[in-house]
């Protein structure tokens, strides 16, 4: 499969296109699907990416700010496959980066089905009661968990089979939770005295 992921960037462009997108959409799934049940609420904002919040807030089905990263985004990692195959001659490279691009939504996108499957079981058959405050310093640190566990699937993955693709799902993945464990530290210190319900 890597062999056909390093040979053109349209692979890599067209996997990454239908990721980032979906990434989207089911957040706003499970933001609209977290609002009408009742059960939890979040504090500050459900996204945890602080340049969509305001749009994941307000349910905007199409983001401005989303499509000029899609293109931007598609364009760097054609630019990154046209630079180590034709500049610096070592193609392979561009699979470490490609690797950054898609299994970071890899791992994302196991959260996303994971928040699904809970809306809708409630939605169907309940099972939960009351109320859960999510602070926003535990989401992030809850998130910062499960970055490190799917870097360290991946690193496992790479040395198993020798992929710089999985390696740079790795590298991704811990800076990410990296970086969300010092977005918990700093929300924490931050806080405020009550979660405010979202309505």
């Amino acid at each position: 499969m890597e062999t056909w992921l390093a040979t053109s960037p349209w692979p890599g462009v067209t996997l990454w296109i239908i990721l980032y997108i979906s990434d989207y959409y089911l957040t706003l799934y499970s933001a609209r699907g977290f609002r009408e049940i009742g059960h939890f609420q979040f504090e500050g904002s459900f996204e945890l990416t602080p340049q969509y919040q305001k749009d994941i807030d307000a349910l905007t089905p199409v983001s401005r700010l989303h499509i000029i990263l899609l293109v931007l985004y598609s364009l760097l990692i054609v630019f990154i496959w046209w630079f180590t195959r034709f500049l610096i001659y070592f193609p392979w490279t561009y699979l470490l980066y490609l690797g950054m691009f898609l299994l970071l939504e890899v791992a994302v996108h196991i959260r996303h089905l994971r928040n699904v499957s809970l809306i809708r079981e409630i939605r169907k058959n309940g099972g939960v009661e009351g109320q859960i405050s999510y602070r926003k310093w535990f989401t992030y640190k809850v998130s910062a968990f499960e970055f490190y566990l799917s870097s360290i699937l991946f690193l496992i993955i790479a040395a198993l089979t020798y992929s710089l693709f999985f390696v740079g799902g790795a590298i991704m993945c811990f800076g990410t939770g990296f970086k969300h464990s010092r977005m918990a530290k700093k929300a924490k210190t931050n806080q405020p005295p009550a979660v405010a319900p979202q309505t």
